[in-house]
């Protein structure tokens, strides 16, 4: 017969695996019941009073900065303002004039709106009236809103993509990611 063998290292070993074990395991239930029972649930249909609240201000918002990009994009803005008994130097200064007053009118709404699309947004606003002011510092001093007009024109299809083309998609995705 064979003398029983002792392995009190490994019995200590297991022993405190063991006790290892369930000392952090009841540790991460205890916090994880914690953090379920804490947390608030996003959410997720839409539900919730804050959606609910914010959610039309936030469509409001990004409605009105889409309409406010599209009347100042140069072929809208020129076709809009535009008259023909007028001087270059008085249609940029009545161009510029209509979107500042149209920015200003806007302007509680960025509230709304992620920084990106806001910083989009001015930057359009303000490349809009740098391309204004550039193409009428090239012109006569007596040149007609027509000359203006076509300047404009000639600059904006010389840049390709506008920034007020870039900040409308900007708003887009941004409408998507709230969908």
């Amino acid at each position: 017969m064979h003398p029983p063998i002792e392995y009190p290292f490994l019995v200590h070993m297991i022993g405190g695996f063991l006790r290892f074990l369930f000392v952090f395991g009841g540790l991460f239930f205890l916090l994880w019941y914690y953090l379920h029972k804490t947390r608030k649930p996003l959410s997720v249909a839409g539900n919730s009073q804050d959606h609910l609240t914010i959610l039309p201000l936030r469509l409001q918002a990004c409605e009105r900065f889409v309409l406010f990009l599209e009347r100042i994009h140069p072929s809208n803005l020129m076709m809009r303002i535009n008259s023909p008994d007028l001087t270059a130097t008085q249609l940029q200064s009545l161009l510029v004039r209509t979107i500042r007053e149209e920015f200003e009118y806007n302007l509680s709404q960025q509230l709304y709106i992620s920084g990106n699309s806001w910083e989009l947004i001015k930057n359009a606003k303000e490349e809009t009236i740098a391309m204004i002011n550039n193409a009428s510092s090239g012109l006569a001093d007596d040149a007609g809103s027509a000359d203006l007009v076509k300047k404009v024109f000639e600059v904006a299809i010389s840049k390709g993509k506008l920034p007020v083309e870039t900040a409308i998609e900007e708003i887009k995705k941004e409408l998507q990611r709230l969908f």
